[in-house]
């Protein structure tokens, strides 16, 4: 079984610019469907040889995938590769938000080198197996530090561009928006970051950085443009 860990304060969401901004206007986050993620292995961290653990398996999402979706965090901020895969190579934005509130529900990624096996005995009323292999994923992702919390999809939004209904989680109380890092490549104003979430009840406690490049070192640094609590912009970002 995979160990439990406790949930961190703080996790990180990374993305492209303009669905953050959609994001921060709308105070929420779009939920991945199990047949729209990046990695060809995604859920499939099992040993699927025997064609009896395959059938059962496939039988497991073909039940879960339209009734579940899944939010995606990191407990970094500064890793390089995915400010590069997923937040449009440095041109993006990282949210970061308080999960404290959340006990139990955010599941850390196992990361294994190999497949996993499967019981010996395998009833189809115990999901917990299967469960445990929706938060496996292969060691080569382990700079991820990757946890997600499985959320039920409810309330749809037709979305024409992606031909297929969209899924939203809202902000609330246990997804406290912390913090807004512009990525080092990023062109965005901390101004429009403050304009965007103007009205939200946490506004005042959001704080705005912004990345740069470490000029000795291969890491990222983070600048804090717009203070929690109070706003100030450096003369750099007002242009």
């Amino acid at each position: 079984m995979v160990e439990l860990q406790e949930t961190p304060e703080r996790l990180y969401h990374f993305t492209e610019a303009k669905y953050a901004f959609d994001d921060l206007r709308n105070r929420r986050l779009k939920i991945a469907q199990f047949n729209n993620l990046n990695d060809p292995f995604e859920l499939r961290s099992g040993d699927l040889s025997d064609p009896i653990h395959k059938w059962a398996f496939d039988r497991f999402i073909e039940e879960m995938e339209p009734r579940f979706g899944l939010l995606c965090f990191s407990q970094r901020w500064n890793d390089v590769l995915q400010w590069s895969h997923y937040a449009d190579h440095h041109r993006g934005v990282c949210l970061g938000f308080d999960v404290s509130e959340a006990v139990g529900k955010f599941g850390a990624v196992c990361y294994e080198s190999k497949k996993k096996k499967f019981p010996e005995k395998l009833d189809e009323s115990d999901t917990a197996f299967m469960w445990e292999l929706l938060r496996t994923k292969y060691a080569g992702w382990e700079h991820e530090n990757e946890w997600r919390v499985f959320i039920e999809l409810k309330d749809g939004m037709w979305n024409e561009c992606a031909r297929r209904k969209l899924y939203f989680v809202d902000f609330g109380p246990e997804l406290v928006l912390r913090e807004v890092l512009l990525g080092a490549e990023n062109s965005n104003k901390a101004s429009e970051v403050r304009d965007a979430i103007s009205g939200y009840a946490g506004a005042d406690t959001v704080q705005v950085a912004r990345i740069h490049l470490s000029p000795s070192t291969f890491e990222l640094e983070r600048h804090v443009v717009s203070s929690a609590r109070v706003l100030h912009i450096s003369p750099s970002d007002q242009h």
